[in-house]
């Protein structure tokens, strides 16, 4: 029976992920980069976004005032999840040190938002991203003010329960989303990433 339990639960996350992500593809519009090796989905024109006020581990907040005059990428994400995400943080600050060394050029602002509240409190994620990168920022906010964000943005995120409160997962999109200093959503960059295919964009989006 619980194992019923378990395929039936899972059905039903699948079914809500794939809901999700066509009502992501209905409204977003996109198109894939044509002729460039890059995976990503762009919109006709930049987006304006609407960033509702997270919390910082510093104490500050962020919002869409925080994108404001600087190029940024965000990235969701939660501090146990066990390999996705501290990759591809690993991938972003290897990242900034080439792009910066190439392009002489800042890196974009890199800001994790954690889609884990209720363990993920502001302090964890400051720690937690300064881990990778010293200017690496880690938000979070409540679940609502997340899906807020996530839907301007073509992801999403659905928290699967285990019989160990403490110990559940939570399924995320895996992209990269880059703004420009507008607050403008310019691209959606598709996994799998590599310092290779985030340098590449970066040319591609900033530098051409």
């Amino acid at each position: 029976m619980k194992n019923k339990k378990k395929l039936i639960f899972g059905v039903g996350i699948s079914v809500a992920m794939i809901a999700g992500f066509m009502a992501g593809q209905l409204a977003f519009n996109d198109q894939q980069v044509d002729n460039t090796p890059i995976r990503a989905l762009v919109p006709d024109t930049p987006r304006k976004l609407a960033i509702p006020e997270l919390q910082r581990g510093n104490g500050d907040s962020f919002s869409t005032s925080s994108l404001q005059g600087k190029w940024s990428i965000l990235f969701f994400g939660y501090t146990h999840c066990p390999d996705v995400c501290p990759t591809t943080l690993s991938d972003l600050a290897q990242a900034k040190r080439d792009y910066t060394k190439q392009s002489g050029k800042p890196f974009p602002q890199v800001v994790f938002i954690s889609v884990d509240p209720q363990r993920d409190t502001p302090e964890i994620l400051g720690k937690y991203v300064s881990y990778f990168d010293k200017d690496f920022i880690g938000a979070t906010g409540e679940e609502k003010l997340l899906t807020a964000i996530t839907v301007q943005v073509h992801s999403t995120f659905v928290t699967t329960p285990s019989e160990n409160e403490n110990e559940y997962q939570v399924g995320h999109s895996l992209n990269l989303i880059l703004i420009n200093p507008d607050a403008e959503l310019v691209a959606v960059l598709r996994a799998p990433h590599s310092v290779k295919t985030i340098v590449e964009a970066l040319q591609y989006f900033i530098d051409s």
